[in-house]
């Protein structure tokens, strides 16, 4: 059942819209909320992940520009706390300069140009605007969770003052993913926000993989007189058709508007109550494992760590998170687009 409950919300994520080859989830996931009359989007915080900081708060700012709606952004760390940011900036680039990926961004804008403001602040405001009001704000992560961790390590308290964490990230299962990007980019983040006794619902790529959206799902936006579904048709259809021709795709994955989607209707996923931490060495740096301490085997003398257990989604609905993505973005009351 959709929720009709007025949630307020930070959103944490590392924006791509308008970028060649670069992943739109998070642009989805911001427009989902703009678009939903439960939600109140207290503010937007950039951190470097699906593109760098810089670049995330510039197409958060054109976005909320080109939709006339006015939300604070901030921005926040430029790069983990232990993880070096060169292999995945180089693979970033690398992707965006292709022959292909040029042709298929050719007719869509680049995000315009903002200066960053003087403060780059996002944990000192996610910590600001928590533990002014405890309980009362839901914290969405999309990205890499260094903000997040930021701010635990600024105040300890806003672990427990945080209504609800929703976090997009991690792979424990998936054959074909050793690392997902999220916590990839910064392990360390991750492992200290899962082990902060937040009230988290944990996303992961084993479940995200199972949604999708096609061209054919995208159309349905097409005759919306809004700018935001404007703005998303154009900038996600490339987006689509890129991984239909590099990855042999019908559609896209939606990662981050799952994630967002929780808030709307709870009953998109399943979800298991599990301890989960995150390994730090090796090949298998950055991956997630979950366990239920009181109906788990361990080997004699293994040292468990004492984790809290967080909500972890299992399966999805795609079709009922498809209704939910195209009813909120199909709303009347956002601002029109104007012809010619």
């Amino acid at each position: 059942m959709t929720s009709s409950t007025t949630h307020r919300v930070i959103l944490d994520c590392d924006p791509g819209n308008g970028i060649p080859a670069t992943d739109v989830d998070d642009g989805l996931a911001l427009g989902l909320l703009l678009a939903s009359p439960s939600i109140r989007i207290e503010a937007v915080t950039i951190v470097t992940g699906n593109t760098h900081r810089d670049v995330g708060y510039t197409v958060a700012r054109t976005m909320l520009d080109e939709v006339g709606v006015e939300v604070p952004v901030h921005p926040g760390a430029a790069q983990a706390l232990v993880e070096p940011p060169d292999r995945w900036s180089a693979r970033r680039e690398t992707e965006r300069v292709s022959n292909e990926a040029r042709k298929l961004w050719r007719d869509v804008p680049a995000p315009r140009r903002f200066d960053l403001p003087h403060h780059l602040d996002a944990a000192a405001e996610i910590v600001r605007r928590v533990s002014a009001e405890p309980g009362e704000i839901t914290l969405v992560a999309v990205g890499p969770l260094t903000n997040i961790a930021h701010a635990l390590q600024l105040r300890p308290a806003i672990a427990h003052e945080i209504k609800r964490l929703v976090i997009m990230g991690g792979a424990f299962h998936v054959p074909t993913h050793l690392q997902e990007l999220n916590f990839g980019v910064d392990p360390e983040a991750a492992r200290a926000v899962l082990r902060s006794g937040a009230n988290i619902t944990l996303v992961p790529l084993d479940v995200t993989l199972q949604t999708s959206l096609t061209l054919d799902d995208l159309a349905r936006l097409d005759d919306v007189p809004t700018r935001l579904a404007s703005y998303l048709v154009s900038t996600t259809a490339p987006w689509i058709r890129y991984g239909m021709i590099e990855r042999g795709r019908d559609g896209c994955p939606l990662h981050d508007p799952l994630a967002a989607a929780l808030l709307l209707d709870p009953d998109l996923v399943e979800t298991v109550s599990q301890s989960v931490d995150v390994q730090l060495h090796g090949a298998a740096r950055s991956r997630p494992l979950r366990w239920k301490a009181d109906s788990t085997l361990f080997a004699p003398g293994m040292t468990v760590p004492d984790i809290p257990e967080v909500l972890v989604a299992v399966s999805v609905d795609n079709t009922r998170l498809l209704d939910v993505l195209m009813s909120a973005l199909s709303q009347e009351g956002l601002p029109r687009r104007t012809e010619g």
